[in-house]
């Protein structure tokens, strides 16, 4: 005869508690992230922002912008745009 093994049940599904959606928004200052966990270390941030700038230089708006300001203060520009935690 087998035995029936019991599952643990999640405590947190068994209390009803859910965590709480994301939020994001835009606005003059850019782009914004609100959700739960902990908060990314400086490393994590650095590659957040290699990822996001080499997005950038890999989408149509790059060559937007190095036709709008040259290539020169579009990569200033691009510098600009960074990770961070606030």
């Amino acid at each position: 005869m087998k035995k029936i093994k019991k599952r643990k049940a999640n405590k947190s599904k068994a209390a009803g508690i859910t965590p709480p959606p994301a939020l994001t928004w835009m606005n003059d200052e850019g782009i914004h992230l609100l959700a739960p966990g902990s908060p990314p270390s400086p490393g994590q941030l650095d590659e957040m922002t290699r990822r996001f700038q080499e997005g950038i230089r890999n989408s149509p708006m790059w060559g937007e912008m190095v036709r709008k300001f040259g290539k020169e203060k579009a990569q200033e520009l691009l510098l600009q745009c960074r990770a961070k935690l606030g």
